[in-house]
């Protein structure tokens, strides 16, 4: 009688756990590159036990707890469908946060009295210790990269706090750093409708490329140098990113003084915008990416042959041979099923126009996926130093060409690679580090004086003098 009981729980974790299993064997073009299968198994096996006694917001964590053992960037729940659904019930709460060991920090806050740097000891009842492991588990992984881990894992903390406690109100409860006494705020969530307006006070909205020059107000409080923010490589026309880079080096190239570049925070993109920025600071040739392993599967045949059709498939046929892209499309739509292909790509011109100055590259533990592929031809070609923190993934380049599934019962939405992008050749992926600033900032969120002094020192350095 209990195993029939039983039986519709244990059903539903039977269906998402093996559709997890089927979907990473038959999507990724390597899942056991940095993980050995029995471990992946075991751990498959160990998800289905006590599966029915989970609530949702758990069932969230343990899934992405589970994909970060392929340490795969994009090998995760996707964040952004289960937090939208949680907020809608229980709103948004403007606040960011970070974590050190079993800590728990305020970063940036618009809640007035709860301003940045202050300690939390718990939310909605969960001490620190416990949230930090929850935004382990919430992070995304690259090899091992621990700081990348906690960097991502923040930003889904306060939606799994209220959609675990099925709350409308976040309960924190702090240390004041001038009293010492431990203080309790109810901060409501805010409605949807209007979270805009409550993010605003430490949102930075602005296009993908923002140039800063010495006779402006520079965000970092440098001086002497043009600083170039690049937040994203896949944001805004690409006609438009592609102005803005090229009107920002010839003014920096006039003024004859370095160049910051800022690439802390940017998740990645199109590797086509990647390697536009790089062109622009080269100073050698070299291919980049290297390559690029694609498998196929039902999921890419059906994605490619949405593009792969009518006058598209005309001049793919036609440029096959003369078309590095081209010659991608051709041969993935006509790549059998479960086979891998891999695209080697040529190598990145050395432009006259490119900026020959002074270089150097701030990055944090969210420079990720394209952006990894470009700090790590930084650092290799020796273009300049590296300030930060490790960034989510190795010199050797990362996953790719993620895809969306379902799984079918719980309709947790999942992030799936389908290609390997090679930043550099390598026959050792599976113990590959992130790539390492050349100046670690510690705790880099409230360490910003340690940050504009280095980096202000080099920026000196560098500097003509008069």
């Amino acid at each position: 009688m209990v195993a029939w009981l039983l039986w519709p729980f244990l059903g539903r974790a039977q269906a998402d756990v093996d559709s997890l299993d089927v979907w990473v064997r038959r999507m990724h073009p390597a899942p056991f590159m940095r993980c050995m299968p029995s471990d992946w198994e075991s751990k498959l096996d160990a998800l289905k036990v006590g599966w029915e006694d989970m609530t949702h917001m758990e069932h969230v964590r343990e899934v992405n707890a589970l994909l970060q053992n392929l340490q795969d960037s994009h090998a995760a729940v996707s964040a952004w469908d289960w937090m939208w659904g949680v907020e809608r019930e229980h709103g948004s709460v403007p606040i960011r946060w970070a974590v050190e060991g079993h800590g728990l920090w305020v970063t940036e806050s618009a809640i007035d009295g709860l301003p940045a740097g202050t300690r939390v000891l718990s939310l909605n009842g969960m001490e620190a210790s416990e949230c930090a492991a929850v935004v382990r588990d919430l992070g995304n992984v690259e090899g091992v990269s621990p700081v990348g881990q906690v960097r991502t894992g923040v930003h889904s903390l306060t939606p799994w706090i209220m959609g675990q406690t099925q709350s409308d109100t976040l309960h924190v409860q702090w240390l004041d750093r001038t009293s010492g006494a431990v203080k309790l705020v109810a901060i409501p969530g805010v409605p949807l409708r209007r979270a805009g307006r409550a993010w605003r006070p430490i949102s930075q909205k602005g296009p993908a490329v923002q140039w800063t020059f010495p006779e402006e107000e520079n965000p970092l409080g440098l001086d002497g140098a043009s600083l170039l923010a690049v937040s994203s490589f896949s944001q805004g026309r690409f006609g438009k990113y592609q102005r803005r880079l090229w009107k920002g080096f010839q003014r920096a190239k006039e003024l004859g003084l370095p160049v910051v570049i800022d690439l802390r925070g940017n998740a990645g993109g199109q590797s086509a915008r990647m390697e536009m920025l790089w062109r622009h600071v080269a100073n050698g040739r070299r291919k980049l990416p290297f390559g690029l392993v694609a498998k196929q599967s039902p999921e890419t045949r059906r994605d490619i042959h949405r593009h792969y059709k009518r006058l598209r498939k005309r001049w793919v046929d036609k440029h096959k041979d003369t078309s590095q892209d081209a010659r991608y499309i051709y041969d993935l739509a006509h790549l059998p099923m479960g086979e891998l292909d891999t695209l080697e790509f040529g190598v990145q011109p050395l432009v006259d126009w490119r900026f020959q100055g002074p270089v150097c590259l701030l990055m944090d533990g969210e420079s990720a996926s394209a952006t990894v592929s470009f700090a790590g031809a930084f650092k290799q070609g020796r273009r300049g130093p590296v300030f930060g923190e490790p960034c989510l993934g190795p010199q050797q380049g990362t996953m790719g060409n993620p895809m969306l599934k379902m799984l079918p019962e719980s309709g947790i939405v999942i992030s799936m690679s389908t290609a390997v992008y090679m930043a550099e050749a390598s026959g050792d992926w599976g113990s590959t580090c992130p790539v390492q600033p050349d100046v670690f900032i510690p705790q880099m969120w409230r360490n910003k004086d340690a940050l504009r002094a280095n980096l202000q020192v080099w920026i000196d350095s560098h500097t003509p003098a008069e």
